[in-house]
């Protein structure tokens, strides 16, 4: 029997560190001149003044307000952030954001009619000195780089009542008080108390109160909680520093759908231990019944506040930990030994339940466990009830994507069960926290064998860019035709059906645990990600209905290679100088077309406030066929160019995240933490081919200082039809640097056929 080929590690053996690739300093066609901007933008200018002047004197505090200057969308490059414009305008950003207009002149090939990507900043002024400029605005002169800064800019205004998000027309009850959520642009500085105390000076001048002990910050965002009947939302929204206000969500119910369903049958729990001791794995729910009997693999744990446990959601707790500990049970086969123990936090109870708040509740109970130890791995199946939104980013996900951001931890989340939900509304969007960057948003798939499809009920995509591509992945959920088989609360031994995300999202760790159980070397989380996308299946199925692709559950199919193909391992921790040149190896000889399918990941630092630019780092990965050779020399504006870098070919870029009906930024995939793409080349034109990898860095748009703790994963996959020797030759060829990874254990973890 032939051994096992097992996942091929060290690829960062075969890296070496280049020069940063030169860029591109030509200059742009831009939209406006400087004479002609500041004539059709000066009525704009004073509009907005005279309208910040006619707020309440404390919907501005200090005598300060917020303005939003909108940039042509000739201008998304964090290049062309308009900084020393900013500066000399005593200006300052709070935050940025997407928007779509259909600009006044358009340059290249920008459509005229339709609707274009557009960065908008929201930049805090003097009153008084926004009236100043608005009175001397003909008479304006500014240095080169303001002037040239300032041709850029499409349009100015005072902030609108959008910042209201739609309530529900059966909440809107004169005189009841509704829950709600306050966003508001304010660090967490003295600096900028002054924007807390100036609120809550301003609602109480309202009749209103706010509590402000409740309050979160993240980044540059601050939410807070307070109650107002909907007749007063229109003088909240008044403030100038407020970025959102919305009807607080309640939880995702917990409630099974199918239970009941599917007859129950008896299961024995198995007797032995966990096959990995060292993992460390974390579940966040509703809690385990009493009579769980999970105790030999499960610790609970039960914060203080919290309250007393409740039936339902110890059902619903119990559920996501049998699909991490036994995956989708099948009748009449034993169940598998689990793969680690878990650490099980109830976070739901009577007085979350009681809590009109209770979605801060919650994030503070899980923000505090993973903030008090290390996980390997975490699982949300919770999170609040609402789609995403594209403009603004949720208190749940900024804050799990600030924790995550050391890129230690593999965190899985369900996308929600709302894909039903209106369509034109964009109601069937994936839910917060799916759809953070630093996580793996989790879908589900309504079988197990071929011809599956998106269960109905799972969230669809996209996400926002960046995090675009959304559900990540989709694994088997369950459906009424195949329910997701759990252990039942009612009899520690039996089991029952259910369907939904939050048991495809266990099921989704417990492949990305099955990884690390299976091998002695340490993959990092970012690496284990790339794998279980490098391995999800799309099928025929759109981007925004699958993702990257449903994931196998069995081990196997993740950790081993097939005649003809080969699954290589990089991992390496970028420099803050130069770039990485990563050799692909591919043996000599080989005839024949060569597929070659990589996916990059790595975890990244945000700006909540700016959803524009959420994320602070970036990989600009070029493909270079034949590094032997350089590029030919050629004429531009009128000098002979002699590039002294090999040719580049396509290999990554927009299409790989957008349809053709979405406008491309044509820089935006580069922000993206998760690059996935498959290329078919002549193996004759592949001479030592290499992915150049370049860190990039900004800080709210512009540029910023490199986080010298910047790791990324990537797995390469080679298939040629012609070499079923592909994985032998391969290893041969580049021993020592490239060596299989070694097993832990021998012990099949493949589960048995679904009958």
């Amino acid at each position: 029997m032939a051994a096992p080929r097992y996942l091929i590690g060290g690829g960062e053996q075969l890296a070496e560190e280049v020069a940063r690739p030169g860029r591109d300093m030509s200059e742009k066609a831009h939209p406006y001149t400087f004479e002609t901007a500041r004539s059709r933008l000066a009525s704009q200018v004073r509009e907005t003044g005279n309208q910040l002047r006619a707020l309440p004197p404390l919907a501005c505090p200090d005598g300060i307000g917020v303005i939003s200057v909108t940039l042509h969308p000739a201008y998304l490059a964090k290049s062309y952030h308009p900084g020393k414009l900013f500066d000399d305008l005593d200006m300052h950003p709070v935050g940025s954001r997407a928007v779509h207009i259909v600009p006044e002149t358009v340059t290249g090939k920008q459509s005229k009619t339709l609707p274009q990507p557009a960065p908008q900043y929201f930049v805090s002024t003097s009153v008084d000195g926004l009236t100043a400029w608005a009175n001397a605005i003909e008479l304006w002169k500014p240095a080169e780089v303001p002037a040239n800064q300032f041709r850029r800019v499409e349009q100015v205004s005072a902030l609108n009542e959008q910042r209201l998000k739609p309530i529900p027309e059966a909440e809107r009850i004169a005189g009841q008080d509704l829950p709600l959520e306050v966003v508001l642009h304010g660090q967490p500085t003295d600096h900028n108390g002054f924007i807390l105390h100036g609120f809550e000076e301003y609602v109480r001048s309202l009749g209103l109160d706010v509590d402000l002990q409740r309050r979160r910050h993240v980044g540059g965002l601050c939410f807070l909680p307070m109650r107002a009947p909907y007749e007063r939302l229109d003088d909240i929204v008044k403030f100038s520093f407020l970025r959102a206000l919305r009807r607080m969500p309640r939880l995702v119910p917990l409630d099974p759908f199918v239970r009941g369903q599917f007859p129950g049958f008896r299961v024995t729990l198995p007797e032995s231990g966990v096959m990995a001791p060292d993992l460390s794995v974390a579940i966040f729910d509703g809690g385990l019944p009493d009579n769980h009997g999970l105790d030999p693999w499960v610790t609970l744990y039960e914060p203080a506040g919290v309250g007393n446990p409740i039936p339902g959601y110890q059902r619903h707790g119990l559920a996501v930990t049998s699909a991490f500990l036994f995956g989708p049970i099948v009748p009449g086969h034993a169940l598998p030994c689990p793969l680690a123990k878990v650490d099980h936090w109830r976070v739901l109870g009577t007085k979350v339940a009681q809590d009109d708040f209770e979605l801060y509740s919650v994030l503070s109970q899980i923000e505090n466990a993973v903030e008090s130890r290390h996980y390997d791995f975490i699982n949300i199946s919770l999170g609040p009830d609402s789609a995403m939104e594209d403009d603004d980013v949720n208190a749940w996900t900024s804050t799990l994507d600030s924790l995550l951001a050391h890129g230690e931890t593999v965190a899985t989340v369900a996308c929600g069960n709302n894909g039903e939900g209106d369509h034109d509304l964009k109601l069937n969007r994936v839910q917060p926290p799916s759809d953070g960057v630093n996580m793996i948003g989790v879908g589900a798939s309504d079988r197990q064998g071929a011809a599956w499809m998106r269960a109905s009920y799972s969230a669809i995509g996209p996400g926002r860019s960046p995090g675009y591509v959304k559900p990540d992945i989709l694994a088997f959920g369950g459906s009424h035709a195949n329910p997701f088989l759990v252990l039942d609360d009612f009899n520690p031994e039996t089991a029952s059906g259910d369907m939904g995300t939050s048991f495809s999202s266990p099921l989704t760790m417990r492949a990305g645990v099955g990884i690390r159980t299976q091998f002695e070397e340490t993959l990092w989380a970012p690496t284990i990600k790339a794998l279980l996308v490098q391995h999800a299946n799309p099928a025929e199925h759109g981007r925004e209905e699958v993702g990257w692709g449903r994931l196998s559950h069995d081990v196997d199919d993740l950790v081993l290679c097939n005649d003809g193909e080969a699954h290589i391992i990089f991992q390496r921790q970028m420099p803050l100088t130069g770039a990485v040149r990563l050799y692909l190896p591919v043996p000599k000889g080989l005839k024949g077309d060569i597929n070659l399918k990589a996916t990059f990941c790595f975890y990244s630092e945000i700006d909540p406030e700016d959803s524009l630019n959420y994320t602070r780092a970036g990989l600009e990965v070029t493909f270079r066929p034949d590094t032997l050779k350089l590029g030919k020399p050629y004429l531009k504006d009128g000098r002979l160019i002699t590039p002294k870098t090999p040719p580049s070919d396509s290999f990554f870029g927009p299409a790989d995240f957008y349809s053709s009906e979405v406008e491309r930024r044509q820089d935006a995939h580069k922000w993206e933490t998760t690059r996935s793409a498959s290329r078919t080349k002549r193996s004759s034109s592949l001479n030592q081919p290499a992915f150049d990898v370049t860190y990039l860095a900004r800080e709210h748009g512009h540029h910023g200082t490199r986080n010298p703790q910047v790791r990324f994963g990537l797995v390469l996959t080679l298939r040629n039809r012609n070499a079923p020797d592909l994985y032998e030759r391969i290893v041969t060829e580049y021993r020592p640097r490239l060596q299989p990874l070694r097993p832990r254990t021998l012990v099949p973890i493949r589960l048995p056929p679904r009958q």
